[in-house]
């Protein structure tokens, strides 16, 4: 049995439009996660990456479907269960600072998972793990002092790396973590993900449209195109031979770190539905 396990879910919203038609931004997908492996969801913008990543969290409600952890189903779980099962499961989000309360210092943002999960620590061991959180990330224990606002962008997204783990949690959601960075400090950011998986025994499903970054940090690669799975193989495979058009389209839009290298994109010629989604917005 697989850490997490989505089967057949659909995820509808609303139309932008007056009386347009809704948008399905999740049509029938299913993935499963294993303990401490790195699943990537690939796709273009409004592909519907970022829709899965909160509903498997159950961030979001899903129309139909079912999301399982460790064989649990999390749709059956009422408020109060689910609020206890999210301390095994977790999320690290796209821009750093808009994540994070800019009136809260940086101790108190780490705190609060604790404060939810395990009420039953005292201030000083949750003071404790807090500091230990803040060194796993690669931060100073004085830097709990601090606010949001006082950090650089890369300082700020390992903080939001320190509040996922501090309640040690077995799965984590990365939804874009680094695409908001600079080159240098996005490096380093993904070596600290690698670092933290290897050592807490971390399974990751890392959001990304950033190709280079998914080849390097996973295991297995989801290729989504307007909210389905069009082809799931492990990620060196993927990338040696993509068997669909539209992964070919993706993989072929990469760009070569040697200026030298000829760029050879290849068009996918899509469907009915592109003109559909796009016109709403998705």
């Amino acid at each position: 049995m697989s850490l997490v396990e989505v089967h057949d879910v659909h995820k509808t919203f609303p139309s932008r439009q007056r009386g347009g038609d809704p948008v399905h931004a999740l049509r029938g997908v299913s993935l499963t996660v294993d303990e401490g492996e790195t699943l990537a969801i690939i796709g273009e913008s409004g592909s519907g990456k970022s829709t899965l990543g909160r509903a498997v969290l159950r961030l979001l409600d899903v129309d139909s479907g079912t999301v399982s952890f460790d064989g649990k189903d999390l749709g059956a779980m009422d408020r109060k269960q689910l609020r206890a099962q999210r301390a095994e499961m977790q999320i690290v989000f796209q821009e750093p600072f808009e994540s994070l309360n800019p009136r809260m210092s940086i101790g108190a943002i780490v705190a609060e998972p604790l404060q939810i999960h395990r009420p039953d620590l005292g201030t000083a061991e949750t003071r404790r793990q807090v500091r230990d959180a803040l060194h796993r990330v690669g931060l100073p224990a004085d830097a709990a002092t601090r606010l949001p606002g006082e950090l650089s962008g890369g300082q700020q997204q390992r903080v939001g790396v320190a509040r996922a783990i501090v309640s040690r949690p077995r799965f984590v959601v990365l939804d874009e973590p680094t695409s908001s960075l600079d080159l240098s400090i996005r490096a380093q950011i993904l070596a600290l993900l690698a670092e933290l998986q290897e050592d807490l025994g971390l399974a990751y499903l890392f959001v990304s449209h950033d190709m280079h970054t998914v080849e390097w940090v996973s295991d297995r690669v989801a290729v989504m195109y307007l909210g389905r799975f069009v082809e799931t193989r492990p990620t060196a495979e993927l990338f040696a031979d993509p068997h669909h058009a539209y992964s070919k389209t993706l993989l072929s839009a990469r760009l070569s770190a040697d200026p030298r290298e000829k760029h050879a994109y290849k068009a996918f010629p899509g469907d009915e539905d592109v003109v559909a989604v796009r016109a709403e917005g998705a």
